[in-house]
């Protein structure tokens, strides 16, 4: 059963995180026909859902994974149902339920859409004066004619790609007791630490996985990854997945396992292939077997999640760098810039 969905987002504050949004819809087979518009106030995001595969509230939870959003839905009448360019809607509804009534949203709505139509038009005289018209649109709309790029939507023209985000180390620095037990890659006593979140599932934590792999390539002694659990509610698998790594870490070999996920992530992941990765890599299949049927290690991925909610991670990655927050799969180049920014102060 298809439906549309008519959302309004409130709290994107930066098209970096616009596109996070449109990414993480873009994953969802169940969701399709996005249409993203932004205005100064709020994004109004117009969609297809399979009913069958997922439901209002899953993609509600889409949204609120990839920001500190809050998300109205709009319904739209029948009429208007047929006239996709329209966006008027008949009512508002809010994560509470609350309602008003359709005269009184006709006239909200009504001068909504007028201010969405201006606003429309001075994304795009702005985008094409600053960036040139095949650079910046200030509108972005999910389509096959598009390529995503480092939490960017770009065209397939290789060379007009959208305007690249710069991301820094934001918030005051966390402390973290990291110890012999956590999942530690590189020198143990390095004098950068990546806490990264992480979701086995999640392809951007998929291109994080090898902007890491670099970094501790490229700072030997310098830098130590400690891997945290984070795995989002719609990924069916990734649950799965970080109890599997860390029955493979009950042998020695969470790292190899770690990589075997992320290597064969486009794959597909499933409990099968998670026993069949584990006697690739030579463990003893039976007690693998046993510990992850047994949700052996449920608990500790769990605690790891909730952990990382108490240090305000949404979504994935999220990658605390000496326990400040940077969010997203952001470039190497970007992480480069902070450590040696921290390594030149000491």
């Amino acid at each position: 059963m298809h439906s549309k969905l008519n959302l309004k987002v409130h709290g994107v504050s930066d098209p970096s995180s616009l596109q996070i949004i449109e990414e993480n819809f873009k994953l969802q087979d169940a969701i399709k026909g996005v249409k993203v518009f932004q205005s100064k106030k709020f994004v109004e995001i117009k969609l297809d859902i399979d009913e069958t595969k997922i439901n209002k509230q899953q993609v509600m939870d889409v949204i609120k994974m990839s920001g500190d959003f809050t998300v109205e839905e709009c319904h739209i009448d029948s009429n208007m149902a047929k006239d996709d360019n329209r966006s008027n809607f008949d009512g508002v509804h809010t994560a509470s339920g609350s309602e008003l009534s359709n005269q009184k949203m006709s006239l909200i709505c009504g001068a909504i859409s007028g201010a969405l139509l201006i606003s429309i038009f001075l994304n795009l005289l702005f985008g094409y004066v600053l960036f040139g018209s095949n650079k910046f649109t200030g509108i972005s709309l999910l389509s096959e004619k598009q390529d995503v790029v480092n939490n960017q939507a770009v065209p397939n023209n290789p060379e007009a790609q959208a305007p690249q985000p710069s991301p820094k180390a934001n918030g005051p620095a966390q402390e973290f007791n990291i110890t012999k037990n956590d999942n530690v890659r590189g020198k143990f006593n390095a004098p950068i630490t990546l806490v990264q979140y992480s979701d086995f599932e999640c392809p951007f934590s998929g291109r994080a996985y090898t902007t890491f792999k670099k970094l501790l390539a490229d700072y030997p002694d310098k830098v130590r990854l400690v891997y945290k659990h984070f795995p989002l509610n719609f990924h069916a698998n990734a649950q799965k997945a970080a109890e599997s790594a860390e029955c493979a870490g009950e042998q020695g070999k969470f790292w190899e396992y770690h990589d075997t996920l992320f290597e064969k992530q486009s794959g597909g992941l499933s409990v099968v292939n998670f026993k069949q990765w584990a006697g690739d890599l030579n463990l003893d299949t039976n007690k693998f077997n046993d510990c992850l049927d047994s949700g052996k290690y449920a608990g500790k991925v769990q605690a790891d999640a909730t952990d990382g909610q108490s240090r305000g991670v949404q979504g994935t990655p999220a990658t605390f760098v000496n326990g400040q927050l940077v969010s997203g799969a952001v470039p190497y180049e970007n992480f480069k810039t902070i450590i040696d920014q921290i390594l030149n102060k000491n």
